[in-house]
């Protein structure tokens, strides 16, 4: 049984479930209809950047951005699968039932099939491809705007460039969340188009009923938000932002964290909180959270490599 009042933060399946509901039915459902749109600025410097948007913990959409990135001009799904169609990785990882290994071609041959067979969407979530397909870093590289990142002094310069790509099925959905660690998001996308939602950190649902779902469309704190990111385009979400995405088509998008100093000790304490519940209360973690036991576990494992942490030994 959680602790947690609310909803949106619990991560077990009954609440999850229920945010995901309230997207397709109810209040919510009509008042993401006509959701403000995030605000899009192109031309962006980084001292207007920092000013306008980040000091101010305010998010934005940094219209095309990344438009140059190698990435952006030349991938397809085709590509990678030419490219380091050998690599293995796992499909569906949010999904303990639907997870598998495959290679990377194997994944695109999966995501081309499901176009035919009226499948559910296939999704490669988290893939850390720096640690198992290195050599794509260079069609991505380093963003002036996310040079604050403080993690490159707490983890190493290795560990803070440990990015995931993101490649997913046209109707595919990322559920309703905010991302581990109080970190902002920076998400570049490089193929196809997503549809996002995010509401602020203050946005609160305290049980599922209809009159509890208005209030949150109605709060001014929700601060419900919706746009279309397209190649190139980069968006900055700060800590503790919820986000939700659907694949309008076929996508390739990047993720990109980035810690700020101010919230170092947040960070630390979640780090720290995760890693103590794996180890000291393992069955009870994997009892309440099935669905994301294994992503954290890779998580960890992805960090751990970077770091170069030998995970078979203790020292004193």
């Amino acid at each position: 049984m959680s602790n947690e009042p609310n909803i949106l933060r619990r991560h077990d399946l009954e609440s999850l479930a229920a945010v995901e509901r309230a997207f397709h039915t109810g209040p919510l459902s009509e008042a993401v209809k006509t959701a403000p749109e995030l605000d899009r600025r192109k031309g962006l410097t980084l001292e207007e950047f920092e000013r306008e948007y980040r000091h101010k913990l305010r998010p934005v959409i940094l219209e095309g951005f990344v438009e140059d990135w190698p990435s952006v001009r030349t991938w397809s799904f085709d590509h990678l699968a030419e490219r380091c169609g050998d690599v293995r990785v796992i499909v569906d990882s949010y999904n303990t039932k639907a997870a598998r290994e495959a290679t990377v071609a194997e994944f695109v041959a999966m995501l081309k099939e499901g176009e035919r067979d009226d499948a559910a969407p296939v999704y490669l979530q988290e893939w850390y491809y720096q640690t198992t397909a290195p050599e794509l870093a260079d069609d991505m590289p380093e963003m002036d705007i996310a040079q604050y990142d403080f993690r490159r002094n707490l983890y190493g310069e290795t560990a803070s460039t440990n990015h995931q790509l993101w490649l997913g099925q046209s109707g595919g959905v990322t559920r309703l969340h905010q991302d581990s660690y109080s970190v902002d998001v920076m998400h570049a996308q490089i193929v196809g188009e997503k549809l996002w939602y995010v509401m602020a950190p203050g946005a609160e649902v305290l049980a599922d009923t209809e009159e509890d779902w208005k209030a949150l469309c109605e709060s001014p704190g929700t601060e419900l938000m919706q746009f279309t990111m397209k190649p190139g385009d980069v968006l900055y979400l700060p800590a503790n932002w919820y986000h939700r995405i659907e694949l309008l088509s076929d996508s390739i998008g990047l993720g990109r964290k980035c810690l700020d100093e101010a919230n170092l000790q947040t960070h630390i304490r979640q780090r720290m909180g995760e890693l103590l519940a794996l180890a000291l209360n393992p069955d009870e973690v994997r009892r309440t959270h099935p669905e994301l036991v294994d992503v954290v576990l890779m998580r960890s494992r992805a960090w751990a490599n970077r770091m170069n942490i030998d995970l078979a030994r203790l020292r004193p």
